[in-house]
């Protein structure tokens, strides 16, 4: 069983592109940091390195957390309506959502087959979004 974990990634480079990629929405393709995915048409989330093209910079706008651990649904569950079962939200899905009220992109990107999703909100909700998360994993035992 893997155990609860909740990682600040927030300096991970993240860009957004608006053309050269063929990732649909509600997807992602690649991993770790090496990652692009797409939640609306022409729209894509890349992380990692500049990618060619026109990109906006995203790192300093958008926080970003990595829950990962066999009950991150169920954390997640308490304090987003998402339905994130694996049939409905699988390793690769992404989406825009509300995380304890506040918008958030949500990418499913599994590690060792244990399930792991990235949440980045809005960088002005972080300190509030990684409280929010850290005081519902409390009964899962979140370290």
């Amino acid at each position: 069983m893997a155990e609860l974990s909740l990682q600040d990634l927030s300096q991970v480079p993240k860009w957004r592109v608006f053309a050269g990629y063929d990732v649909r929405p509600g997807t992602s393709t690649g991993s770790g940091d090496d990652l692009v995915w797409s939640v609306s048409p022409d729209e894509w989330t890349v992380l990692g390195a500049k990618p060619d093209g026109d990109a906006v910079d995203l790192t300093h706008v958008r926080s970003m957390f990595r829950l990962t651990g066999d009950q991150s649904a169920d954390l997640l569950n308490r304090v987003c309506a998402h339905d994130l079962s694996d049939g409905m939200f699988p390793t690769g899905a992404s989406g825009r959502t509300l995380v304890a009220g506040i918008a958030t992109e949500l990418v499913r990107d599994d590690v060792h087959d244990a399930p792991s999703y990235l949440i980045l909100p809005s960088r002005s909700f972080g300190r509030y979004l990684w409280d929010v998360i850290e005081d519902a994993g409390a009964e899962f035992r979140l370290r």
